[in-house]
């Protein structure tokens, strides 16, 4: 029989079976969306965010904040993704509060080879941060984030302080996000 004839006979009384993996997709979407409709049921609610899209007050607190100078090069670099996080519209005229921020970096030469040079290089990166209510000069919340990140020596001098720069830039990178996470959750509780 040619193909023209097989396709006339119409609907193959039995269907070759779905593709691996096809019914799987479907329960996974399910299962989703039964866990997004468990989540809002429960009384999840957006950290950064109001439900119905308001301003929440993590956000509105966070704007009202100036974040005070860091020193040396890697502190530039951190205030910078700090003013980006929580102050995105920029500094506040009249700040309610006030994020000093130290930090202390580690460098940790592993993976040694016969002849004692490095093979990889650990950076660890420690911020200590105190936010503080400007009016009365109190500490409304201190805390730290630590972050570690690495890079492979090579031959290349120019090679390994590229990768040393990328390093340090990517850890300076997370600490600002769970600086913004912490002072989020702290403004995000409700006033006692």
């Amino acid at each position: 029989m040619q193909t023209e004839d097989l396709a006339s006979l119409g609907p193959h009384p039995n269907p070759p079976p779905a593709a691996p993996g096809e019914g799987v997709r479907g329960w996974l979407h399910g299962g989703i969306l039964a866990l997004a409709l468990l989540l809002s049921a429960c009384g999840f609610q957006p950290l950064y965010g109001e439900r119905g899209g308001g301003t929440g007050a993590a956000v509105q607190a966070m704007a009202e904040t100036r974040i005070a100078l860091i020193a040396d090069r890697p502190g530039q670099e951190l205030r910078n993704n700090l003013l980006d996080r929580l102050t995105p519209r920029g500094q506040p005229a009249r700040p309610r509060y006030e994020l000093a921020v130290t930090l202390a970096e580690r460098r940790d030469n592993l993976g040694i080879a016969r002849d004692d040079s490095a093979t990889y290089v650990r950076l660890t990166i420690t911020a200590g941060f105190t936010l503080r209510d400007v009016a009365s000069g109190q500490p409304v919340i201190s805390g730290q984030s630590r972050w570690v990140s690495g890079f492979t020596v090579v031959a290349s001098h120019f090679a390994n302080i590229a990768s040393e720069t990328d390093a340090r830039s990517r850890a300076l990178r997370e600490i600002s996000d769970d600086i913004r996470q912490q002072l989020g959750l702290h403004f995000s509780k409700p006033a006692s």
